[in-house]
This record gives C-alpha cells, structure tokens and sequence, in this order.
C-alpha cells in the first residue's frame, strides 16, 4: 500500500467519524464519541477533552481511560500554551523538551509523547484535545497532526451545535411552562404569536445545525482538493473544485448568518473581552482582508492614526464585524478604493472604527433599513441574491454587545461609509486579563 493511499483511506475515515459525529445532536454521546474516535486515530495510552469553562479554565468532560481519576491528570502548562495561543502542540518526549521539562505536571507524570490541538469553531476556543503516551517517546511528530487538526476542526463544529441544541430544547422547556403559567393572563391571541416565534426559533436552528456540520465537511474536502493534497488536478478540474468550494462557502457563511440570529435570539451569544492592542489589532485586519477577491481597478487602503489605545473588546466578534463590512464593500465597489480607517476620539473616550468606500452606494430610503433584519437589496437589478440580509444587522447587535453604536452614511454613485464606536476604557472589569 502506497503512502498517498494510506493518506486517503485516513483521510476517509475522518470524513465519515465527522459525518457520525454531524448526525449526533446529544452532547454527552458526541463528546464520548469524539474522544474514543481521537484515541483511535493516533495511537494515544490516554486522552482528555475538555471544554473551557466561562473563565477561560478547562474542564475535563471526557477521560480515557474513564477509570483513571486523580489529582493531576495531564500537564497543565501545554494546555494553557494551547489555549492562549489556539496553536497546536506536539512533543515527541516532553520530559526532555526545553520549554516543558521543568514544569511540574511533565515532571510528575513522566510525559513522553503529547500531543494537543485546540477546538475552534468560526475563531471561538471551545477547548481542547489532549493525547499522550507516558512510557513511549516519539509516537507523534509532525504527521501526526494535520489528521487530529482536521478531527478537531469538525468536532468543534459538531460540539458546538450540540450545545446550541441542548441550550434551545432547555430554553423552549422553560419558555413552554412559562407560558403554561401565564396562559390565564394573557389573550389568545399574544399565545399564538409567542407560540409562532419558538416554533420559528425551533426551525431555523434546525435548519442551521442540519446545513452548517455537513457544509463544514464539504468545504474541508474542496480545499484539500484545491490545494493538491490528494494529488494535481488538469486546469478544468481545479476550476471546478474552485468554483464549487467558492459556492460551498457562501452557503456556509449564509448559514452561519442564520445560526448568530438563533443564538442572539436566544440570548445565549456573549462576548469575552479582553485587553487589545487596537493598531495591531486592525493592522491583522487589514492583512486578512487583503486576501479577499480584489478587482484590479480597486484599490485597498488603511487609515488609522497611530494614537489608537488599549481597548477592551471581544477580539473575535469585531472581526466578525469588519470582516462582514469589508464584504460588503467589495461586493459594492467595482472601481475606486476601499478604505479601512480608525480615529481616537479622547474626548469622548471611544475610538471610530470603519469601512469607507466608493462603490454603488444605498439611496436614503434603505439606508434607514439596511441595518434591518431579512432586509435585503441591491443598486444592481441583475445580482444574485446571496444573502439573508441578516449580516449588518448581527453586526450592530455585536457593537451594541460592547456598549457602541453602528451607523452608515451614502449617497447614490459616490459610495457609502459604515463605522461605528467603541467605549475606550481600558479599566472595563469586563476584560477577561483585567487586573
């Protein structure tokens, strides 16, 4: 058996463990599943998922063996690099590495081989999955770690809808005997329109969960063919792939659109603040952005003073935020520029943050909607519709989670500028390193 079948019949099996793992909606039997599926894979004597806790500390959900309890169980100093870093960890003998032989857990236990990957899903740290072998060195290496990366990836997404799921059934279960309580209270009618927004609630995170796991798997697989993990591809044949993983993850960004207003309905969407350097931070987001599908006849610019301060935000859903005006503008601006800029405003203590361009621009009487949910529209009658126009309006539910305000300004053929304000204060209690 050659080397590239032995990576294909890997690879298939992970596909149809995420494939498992997309059909189980019960969290306690996904968890165990996926834990007992990642020990298999690589070879590991013990394995660990945990899960992080609102704090940001792990806590162990799944062990093997399950009959293995103790005080110290695993090395707290390569889960904690893991989870500030959100970068995978391999070792081949950690009781000899530099950087992890003098911390106490490798010590005690005696670690060999470890290997750590996080679980991340749409840039969220769920937790982590942690496999070891005690009395064998080198049983992982740097093969090793793309098949547990690419578990985790789909287990993260799996996981995560799992406890969507689990938070909706128990909140449709409180709102059902809530309303039970109340029914003598209230007209028949109210009942209806209640009753009509659950089951509503109920389809749509259905209907996200069902999409978002198997687009997720058919969008892994469409890169790898992309990128010629599975061997080249002729020119018509890379075309297609491209042309289908474009299409995949539009549908899967439609869906993920879809799966924020479930949880922002619910109220189960938070934020984690934490300290962030805010010229650095938009710098990252200029460099990501630049990876975007840019027509030749615009130009992507970057405007932001250099006295922009420490902020105190949720590092992962401003970006959410840029990253969907930033869409939006391209999808707008055929010729012209693109400008991402930034001002402090010390007498206000709040910074500006925005995206200016000069594209079709949004006449006066939708600009009043576009921050409207399922509002959607276009100054070009032939453009497809690709969207649920539910982007801007989960962007200005984010800026209002930080305490901002979001707004746009346009005008016809002259192009439009959305921004919004964020508080700078960087004493927030908020901040999850706060001090």
């Amino acid at each position: 058996m050659t080397q590239t079948t032995m990576d294909l019949t890997l690879l298939q099996h992970v596909l149809e463990v995420s494939r498992r793992m997309a059909e189980t909606t019960s969290l306690v039997p996904l968890l165990n599943y996926a834990m007992e599926e990642a020990v298999k894979l690589v070879g590991a004597e013990h394995g660990f998922l945990m899960l992080r806790q609102a704090d940001g500390t792990p806590h162990i959900v799944v062990r093997i063996p399950q009959d293995e309890v103790g005080e110290e169980q695993y090395s707290h100093s390569i889960l904690t690099q893991v989870f500030e870093t959100g970068e995978p960890v391999v070792l081949r003998n950690a009781i000899a590495d530099d950087k992890y032989k003098y911390a106490r857990s490798v010590m005690n236990l005696k670690l060999r081989s470890v290997m750590c990957v996080p679980l991340v899903s749409r840039g969220e740290k769920l937790g982590a999955i942690y496999v070891e072998n005690r009395n064998i060195s080198g049983r992982f290496n740097a093969e090793s770690l793309p098949p547990l990366t690419l578990f985790a990836n789909q287990a993260a997404v799996a996981i995560e809808n799992a406890i969507l799921i689990e938070n909706l059934e128990e909140r449709v279960q409180e709102r059902t005997r809530e309303l039970e309580d109340a029914k003598v209270n209230v007209e028949h009618s109210w009942m209806d329109a209640v009753e009509a927004n659950r089951l509503r609630t109920v389809f749509l995170s259905n209907v996200a969960h069902d999409m978002r796991s198997p687009l997720s798997i058919v969008v892994g697989s469409l890169t790898m063919l992309s990128e010629g993990m599975l061997g080249e591809l002729n020119g018509e044949q890379l075309e297609w792939v491209v042309k289908a993983n474009n299409a995949a993850n539009n549908a899967l960004k439609l869906t993920n659109d879809v799966f924020d207003l479930v949880k922002l309905e619910m109220g189960v969407m938070k934020v984690h603040k934490e300290h962030v350097d805010l010229q650095h931070f938009l710098k990252q987001i200029y460099s990501i952005s630049k990876g975007l599908n840019w027509p030749p006849e615009v130009s992507f610019e970057f405007d932001v003073s250099d006295d922009m301060p420490i902020l105190c935000m949720d590092p992962d859903r401003i970006q959410q935020v840029l990253l969907n005006l930033m869409s939006n503008a391209l999808k707008a601006t055929q010729q012209g520029s693109i400008t991402l800029y930034g001002r402090y405003l010390p007498d206000q203590r709040s910074v500006l943050i925005g995206v200016r361009d000069t594209g079709a621009g949004i006449s006066q009487e939708n600009l009043a909607k576009v921050f409207t949910r399922f509002q959607t529209f276009s100054t070009d009658t032939k453009q497809k519709r690709t969207s649920t126009g539910l982007g801007l309006a989960i962007c200005r539910d984010l800026v209002e989670m930080h305490k901002g305000t979001i707004w746009a300004e346009s005008e016809l053929d002259v192009g439009s500028d959305f921004k919004f304000t964020l508080p700078a204060n960087p004493d927030d209690s908020d901040c999850a390193n706060a001090s």
